[in-house]
């Protein structure tokens, strides 16, 4: 595990409010080793790189209002310059590669793209950048996979404005930024004392992109050309969503999925 990985799931812990005797004497036990992984850590307002002036910052929203409206959010903190904003895929792409900023608040599941695929190809070619994911995909669903790719903190849009500022705060400390909720069934299911409710944790990335596109009604075709695979890789997909999750046929599989996903992509968007 590297330290970055570890300093994420001791926070977590830490975070945590007393469940027993035993889990107060494990934080207490933590805590020292969580100060000394932060203290070499970037401290919140500099950039990570070590040059002194505001934080830089890039904005991906999966709608120019969306885009605009973040960038104008952030630049009102004097402690972070906005240096590009995008709202498709490629244009995104382009500027994160010419910027490479601090901080990256970013909606990945936008125009159809694989999102987890494509935070983890983010973190990979930009290692020292902060990932923040905005979005409003449920979060029971979809942060745990975010945080695994690489991605530094989820925050939903349903929350204020001054928790998103603090979220950036947050991840900019090197610190991992998620709700309470996730926070809490995170431990659980470190503690073996809990598992997801949907059972979804079994299907690969690249499955739940698949089964949140039958969700939201694709046809196998157009869901091989969406994510940029053969016909013959999503009905292999379909056959293993069924197999794990143990639907009879593609019907109860079709079903299943707007069931389970169906609200969380009302909008035909999909991570």
């Amino acid at each position: 595990m590297s330290e970055a990985d570890r300093l994420r799931l001791l926070t977590l812990v830490e975070l945590m409010p007393d469940q027993s005797q035993d889990f107060s004497k494990l934080r207490a036990g933590i805590s020292g080793e969580i100060s000394e992984m932060r203290s070499r850590q970037t401290k919140p307002g500099s950039s990570p790189n070590g040059v002194a002036g505001p934080c830089r910052v890039v904005v991906v929203g999966e709608t120019v209002i969306s885009e605009q409206g973040m960038a104008t959010l952030v630049a009102r903190d004097k402690r972070y310059s906005v240096c590009g904003a995008a709202h498709t895929f490629h244009e995104a792409n382009n500027i994160i590669r010419q910027h490479r900023p601090d901080v990256l608040l970013i909606e990945p599941f936008l125009e159809h793209q694989d999102g987890i695929r494509w935070i983890k190809d983010i973190a990979r070619e930009h290692p020292r950048t902060r990932i923040l994911i905005v979005s409003r995909q449920a979060e029971k669903i979809y942060a745990e996979r975010a945080l695994r790719a690489g991605a530094s903190g989820y925050w939903m849009k349903n929350s204020s404005a001054e928790e998103l500022m603090r979220a950036i705060e947050v991840v900019l400390s090197g610190e991992i930024y998620v709700s309470p909720l996730i926070a809490s069934r995170a431990v659980q299911q470190f503690a073996g004392r809990k598992r997801s409710i949907l059972g979804l944790e079994v299907l690969s990335d690249r499955e739940l992109a698949v089964f949140s596109l039958l969700a939201a009604e694709r046809r196998i075709g157009e869901i091989g050309q969406e994510l940029g695979i053969s016909r013959r890789t999503v009905e292999s997909h379909c056959e293993n969503i069924k197999t794990k999750l143990g639907y009879a046929d593609a019907e109860a599989l079709r079903r299943g999925a707007h069931e389970l996903l169906g609200a969380a992509h009302h909008s035909g968007r999909h991570p």
